[in-house]
């Protein structure tokens, strides 16, 4: 992505570059959608949650430098992003969860309730809309894999999607966006949310105390 003047023009990049410009996205976004099916989304983990993710996903064991740099890195993403949500012309943020997320225990109860209790405060921001997806609905379309699509003031948006192989940012590509937008619709429309989904993630938080899941 490059900024020229009020214009930003996207394009492809796969590979580490695709990282470095989703950061510069997060910055310059007016809306942003998040559809991640296994683990809470890094805008909105917290640090004991993310550590556990990354070294599980990673491999790395707890005192790794590469494992430290990654939390820092993360965490420096999340903590930018709030800010920009409690600014004056913040973004708005749709991300959809599904239920078994947030009833996996990462970390250990004390760590999911701590992520539990983020995920609550942030989204009673007016501009961050959090849907969970019931694990009564059953499959759902967002269960094909994780994606972001981010849009900038002038409407153009690129979906990133996160790989094990590589990561993959598309920006040329607008009507891949649209349709990607138009399945987190879908979602969030079949989501539990506002003050239902903060109500479910209460009752789940309860089911972590003392390490009872079930």
């Amino acid at each position: 992505m490059v900024s020229t003047g009020d214009s930003v023009e996207m394009y492809d990049v796969r590979g580490p570059s695709a990282f470095d410009q989703l950061m510069k996205l997060e910055q310059e976004a007016t809306q942003i959608f998040l559809n991640q099916p296994l683990f809470v989304p890094g805008l909105l983990q917290v640090a004991g949650y993310a550590a556990e993710m990354i070294s599980r996903i990673a491999g790395l064991k707890p005192g790794d430098p590469e494992l430290t740099n990654r939390v820092n890195v993360r965490m420096q993403r999340a903590d930018a992003f709030e800010k920009r949500l409690q600014g004056t012309t913040p973004p708005h943020l749709w991300a959809a969860i599904d239920e078994a997320v947030l009833r996996r225990v990462v970390g250990g109860p004390e760590v999911m309730r701590e992520q539990l209790d983020h995920l609550i405060t942030m989204s009673e921001m007016d501009t961050v809309h959090l849907g969970i997806i019931p694990l009564n609905h059953g499959a759902h379309v967002g269960l094909g894999g994780s994606f972001e699509v981010h849009e900038v003031a002038g409407g153009e948006a690129s979906v990133f999607f996160e790989g094990a192989p590589a990561d993959e940012i598309v920006g040329t590509d607008q009507a891949l966006a649209r349709r990607y937008r138009e399945t987190m619709e879908t979602m969030m429309a079949s989501a539990v949310s506002g003050a239902e989904a903060r109500a479910l993630l209460e009752t789940i938080r309860t089911r972590h105390d003392g390490g009872i899941t079930g």
